[in-house]
């Protein structure tokens, strides 16, 4: 029986079998790459519709705000000047009959100024939603990567595994 045909039969035969697992591995690889970039398409199209459906949100909030601020400060001179005329005038008729009013003023000052302070409480809410909302893109963006590199780290050992054996293999020929 000669050694070195069944040794050369059965490299030929490790090395279809070889090739076979890799033409697997390969199909793998490409089917998870496909899948993650379906994934991928996936994530950016949902992260593009939450950014639009909060611009949208938030540009029709800022633009009543802009709004309420707006009429708040057309109206507020003319207020304060009733405000002034009245004071004059119940100056000049009793100073005693000045406190009361002065008291509903400053109640009405503390109730806008609280109104102000729920309007403030209102915007950061938005902005710290949207702030959370970038921040766990991110993170599943970041989680998707792990997956890749496991694959890349595999491949690459598969790959080292490879040349291992084919120096073997040469070292084996040589002798």
């Amino acid at each position: 029986m000669d050694w070195s045909l069944v040794a050369s039969v059965l490299w030929k035969i490790c090395l279809g079998v070889l090739l076979l697992a890799l033409s697997a591995l390969v199909g793998y690889v490409c089917a998870a790459v496909g899948s993650i970039r379906n994934s991928l398409d996936s994530i950016r199209n949902t992260l593009k519709s939450t950014e639009s459906l909060i611009d949208q949100e938030v540009t029709t909030l800022v633009r009543d705000v802009d709004q309420a601020v707006k009429e708040v400060n057309q109206q507020l001179p003319q207020i304060l000047e009733n405000v002034n005329g009245i004071t004059a005038s119940i100056q000049e008729i009793s100073r005693e009959e000045i406190q009361p009013t002065a008291h509903n003023i400053q109640q009405m000052t503390d109730t806008v100024n609280q109104n102000l302070t729920k309007l403030d409480r209102l915007v950061n809410a938005v902005v710290d939603f949207s702030q959370q909302t970038v921040n766990r893109a991110g993170y599943y963006r970041d989680q998707l990567s792990i997956p890749i590199t496991e694959i890349l780290s595999a491949w690459e050992g598969f790959k080292r595994g490879f040349e291992v054996f084919s120096r073997f293999r040469k070292a084996g020929d040589e002798d």
